[in-house]
């Protein structure tokens, strides 16, 4: 068996490359690869070549390694072993929000009561050390069920959204109608490469109340 690795990174967002700083900290006779990285959210991708100069190739659907979604910052996976000389790489995506998304809110018992599209246009680095990206776009969503679990319709409608991404912890926090205190939406999750998850919230005076789960998918 032998095998050669080569760690690459790659980048999205501008500032991003500051965060990437995976590091490879033990490959074994076994094939087992471990290593860490600055974001403690991330997807990743490992590919293998004859040459470090490429051609890069996937490991295809008998493996995960194309596709490696961790909620931790330190990683080991099985790789396939092979007679010839192979070079390795890593490659770690940031999270990107642009694009459109389906949109799903359900409320706190788990029923459907929102649907639509969420379109993210701009990302703006607001601070660099940890990056935190401002985000800009537009909703457009419609109640959905009976009409007497019908939202606010401050809720829904269309009109401008905002929000901030932080890249560590690929975590997408929006709002809107923006400018309202007390009658605004805050959906907060994780972001992964076509899919967004997590809980929404009702902005009051008092500060967010809860509302239900929310789950979005990259058109």
């Amino acid at each position: 068996m032998r095998t050669r690795l080569l760690l690459v990174t790659a980048a999205v967002l501008a500032g991003a490359v500051a965060l990437a700083q995976p590091r490879i900290t033990s490959f074994n006779s076994s094939g087992e690869l471990t290593w860490t990285n600055s974001a403690r959210v991330g997807a990743y991708r490992v590919e293998w070549a004859n040459s470090p100069a490429g051609q890069w190739n996937a490991f295809g659907t008998r493996t995960n390694l194309d596709s490696i979604w961790a909620e931790t910052n330190r990683l080991t996976v099985q790789l396939p072993l092979s007679n010839a000389t192979t070079f390795y790489r890593v490659t770690w995506t940031p999270p990107d929000p642009i694009g459109v998304w389906d949109y799903r809110g359900y409320d706190s018992q788990g029923i459907l009561v929102i649907t639509g599209r969420l379109a993210l246009v701009s990302t703006t680095l607001l601070t660099s050390n940890p990056p935190v990206y401002g985000v800009s776009g537009w909703r457009d969503l419609k109640n959905a069920g009976s009409p007497t679990n019908h939202l606010d319709p401050a809720y829904i409608g269309t009109g401008e959204l905002g929000g901030t991404l932080e890249l560590v912890y690929a975590r997408l926090d929006l709002a809107w109608p923006p400018g309202c205190a007390d009658c605004g939406m805050i959906p907060s999750g994780t972001l992964w490469p076509n899919t967004y998850t997590g809980r929404w919230y009702y902005e009051t005076i008092a500060g967010p109340m809860p509302g239900g789960a929310f789950s979005a998918a990259r058109r």
